[in-house]
Parts: C-alpha cells; structure tokens; sequence
C-alpha cells in the first residue's frame, strides 16, 4: 500500500472522478438493472399464468379476486388491475339463453299462473296480504311455494353471476389500463437513468479537463534542469486523464445499449400481456351494445302497451258500471 500513496497524492483529482464513475455504474447496476430483472421474471409469470386461465376459462369459471391476489404480484400490476377490472362485466347474452334465463323464464311463468289464479277469481285483489290469502287455496298454495322458491334460485343465480362468470368481456382494450408508462418507465425510472450516458460522458469530460488544468498548474519551466522532468510528468497526467475519459465514454455507450435492450424487452412483455388480456377478456364492440340498446328499448315498448292495455280496459270497465 505505501508504493501507491504518491499516485494517489499525485493523481488524485483523478482518482476523484474513477470512484464516481464507479459509484454511478453500482447505483446504475443497482437500482435499475436490477429492478428490470425482476419485473421481467414478473411479467413472465403472469403472462403465463394469464394462458393458462385462457385455456380454462371455457371450461372453469374465473374469479377476478383471485386473479388479483395470485397473479397480479406487484403493486403496479394490481393498481392497473383495479382500474381494468371495473370495465369487467359478465359477457352480454340472451335473457333466455343459459341456465339464469331458464331460471327467468320459470320465474315469469309461475308469476303468470299465480296471478291469473288470483285474477280469475274476480274482485279486487289485495297484494299487501298476498302469503295469506294464497294460503286459503291449496291449488294457490302450491303454485306460491313453487314460485317463492324459483325467485330465490333466481337471486342466487344473479348473486354468484356478479362475482365469477365464466365469459368475462371488457368494455375497453387493456392497452388503455395496462400501460409501458404505468408498468416498465415509472417502476425503473427510466426517465431518469436514461441520462446516465451523458452524466458519465461529462464526468469523464470534468476528468480530462481537470488533469490538464492539475498538469499545467504544476508544470514549472522556471528551472531548465526539471523541464524534462516536469515534461515528462504533464505527459504522464494528460495521458491518465484521457485514459479516465475513454473509460467513461466506453461505459457510457454500453450503458446506453443495457437501457435501450432491456427497456425493449420489457415493452415487448407488456405488449404480451395486453394481447393476453385481450385474449381472455374480449373487448366488446360496438355491435353489442346496440343489441343490448335495441333489447331494452323493446321490452320498454312492451311494458308501455301492456300498462296502456290494463288502462283502457279499466277505463271501459268503470264506464259499463
């Protein structure tokens, strides 16, 4: 160790700018590299957990919860999630098609049979003591408790529907939620570690000038004896200091590589995963929502005859009286 302390004390301004150059490349090595790593073992895995739940979902329902906590690990991940998740609505279909519309289906009849009992009894019927005086016919009385129990096989159907569904459908693409913003430039602070080449080429730069400034200032032609000397030494200094600065140029162009190869790689993963939730979760489209427009403006026209139907014959019917 005592060899090396004149170079230190001669080259130390030198010595100076190495050690922050190398203290640039362990935070750079640190703090992003090794959080590039780690998000790309993450977005793997939840790109391949995601193909698997594409292949199940036929068969197997899919609980959004779950998939949360499971697959969804890291907060970036869970916080776009969160905002995908509620354009998630159960995939529009028929209201008599599955076992919910045959459910409704059962529902309405068992209404129309209990209620057209009751009607054809005449007078006026008295819904506020319906349990009651369904009670007092056992024909009536049977159709009640049929109906009773297929509207509460209804709720439960429609309960457990709004949790896991087996054909869940976006209303909106996953590129809008699931961002390279959001997930790969905030998480690595790309937008700051991208101005590392220049901050190690001006370092290197700082490095070269101050060895000239350092070589000039003590270079003393006073003494025709020593100018050999001093010149020999002013040579040695200058040449340290571009050595210095070769160095910090080189790593400043393999940085500028690292960043630009891992930040593609983790952008070609997010795209996967925005293809994989797009696979599972197939955005609807236009088509669909005027079917469901059309569907329920019908079944209001419907309802609207049928009120105005009920009007008019209760109108003719306190006219004859």
């Amino acid at each position: 160790m005592p060899p090396l302390m004149p170079f230190f004390t001669d080259y130390w301004h030198l010595c100076l700018v190495a050690a922050v150059i190398g203290l640039i490349a362990l935070d750079y090595a640190r703090r992003f590299i090794g959080p590039a790593l780690k998000l790309k073992t993450d977005l793997h895995r939840v790109h391949a957990q995601l193909l698997v739940l594409t292949t199940q979902s036929l068969s197997q329902p899919i609980d959004l919860a779950q998939l949360k906590n499971e697959v969804m690990g890291s907060p970036a991940l869970q916080h776009a999630w969160q905002q995908y998740a509620s354009t998630l609505q159960p995939q529009w279909q028929a209201a008599d098609a599955g076992p919910l519309g045959a459910a409704r289906q059962r529902v309405s009849h068992l209404s129309r049979a209990f209620f057209g009992h009751m009607g054809s009894s005449g007078g006026r019927l008295d819904l506020s003591n319906i349990e009651q005086l369904a009670q007092n016919d056992p024909q009536l009385a049977q159709v009640w408790r049929e109906y009773s129990q297929a509207l509460e096989s209804l709720q439960q159907l429609e309960s457990s529907a709004a949790s896991i569904s087996g054909k869940w459908q976006a209303s909106s693409h996953a590129d809008l939620y699931f961002t390279e913003q959001a997930l790969v430039d905030t998480p690595l602070q790309s937008n700051f570690y991208k101005h590392i080449p220049g901050i190690l080429t001006g370092v290197g730069i700082i490095g070269t000038f101050t060895g000239l400034i350092a070589g000039l200032v003590g270079f003393d032609v006073s003494n025709p004896e020593r100018v050999q000397t001093e010149l020999s030494q002013l040579v040695q200094t200058v040449g340290h200091a571009f050595l210095v600065s070769a160095l910090a140029i080189t790593l400043a162009m393999v940085f500028t590589w690292i960043e630009k190869s891992v930040l593609t790689g983790r952008y070609r993963q997010v795209e996967e995963l925005q293809q994989a939730l797009d696979t599972l979760f197939t955005p609807q489209g236009g088509t669909s929502s005027v079917e469901r427009l059309t569907l329920a403006t019908e079944m209001q026209a419907a309802l609207s005859y049928k009120i105005l139907n009920q009007l008019r014959a209760t109108a003719t019917g306190s006219t004859q009286r």
